[in-house]
């Protein structure tokens, strides 16, 4: 038999009361009831669940106020300050000077990610940009992203011999930190830095691996970077 809205959601109320640890029956409760009663599920939510990112996630979005979503997004780092989805999503209603200070802080709460320095240095100015990044390299000496964005940022400003310098380095440091030489990734790093007005940038790449994953008894292939190097260059 066929359930009407009703009854549908005195049975998902019954299901919060006797699963008030489950996220999914909080989501379903609050889908079925019309919108102004959901914000009163979801709350009742959060309290039995202040660690579910989906819901507190969902209590956001009903939010039609770009400062109570803003408010709620806050709230829930309390709870959940390691959550890279809820800084993300804080620091997007943010304006630039806010988003910095937000950044400033998600880097503290969530060092492992490359997304949140990236955005911090994105929006800090030169000098700081360049301290961003290296304290970024230090959190996470694994990632050439960190590396090629440092080469970037010295591009902007015209330092096209640090530009090579930065990227030789890299290739030394990823080494000792055990990332194992990948050609294809570096190609595409510096298609991307091409694509974007970074010439310089794609140049030294192109240079500074072109022995990256390449057995140096193999006839041809330099000539082959090379070639490859051009091409991206142009």
């Amino acid at each position: 038999m066929k359930l009407t809205v009703q009854s549908a959601r005195q049975l998902i109320a019954q299901g919060c009361k006797h699963c008030p640890n489950n996220e999914d029956v909080w989501l379903e409760a609050a889908r079925l009831e019309k919108p102004t009663h959901a914000k009163a599920v979801l709350a009742k939510a959060v309290k039995s669940l202040p660690h579910s990112v989906r819901l507190w996630i969902d209590a956001a979005n009903r939010e039609t106020d770009l400062q109570a979503k803003s408010r709620v997004l806050r709230k829930a780092l309390e709870f959940i300050p390691n959550s890279v989805r809820l800084w993300k999503e804080a620091v997007s209603l943010e304006d630039e000077t806010e988003a910095r200070v937000m950044l400033s802080r998600a880097v503290e709460c969530v060092p492992h990610s490359v997304e949140m320095w990236l955005a911090l240095a994105k929006l800090s100015a030169y000098k700081d940009a360049q301290k961003v990044l290296n304290e970024a390299r230090k959190h996470i000496p694994t990632s050439p992203v960190i590396w090629v964005t440092a080469a970037k940022l010295e591009e902007t400003q015209g330092n096209e011999k640090m530009v090579e310098l930065i990227l030789t380095r890299a290739i030394d440091s990823l080494a000792a930190n055990g990332v194992t030489p990948d050609r294809d990734m570096w190609l595409k790093q510096a298609e991307e830095a091409e694509k974007t007005g970074f010439i310089k940038t794609c140049q030294a790449i192109i240079k500074v691996t072109i022995k990256v994953g390449v057995d140096e008894d193999v006839k041809g292939m330099k000539q082959n970077w090379i070639q490859a190097g051009m091409s991206a260059a142009k």
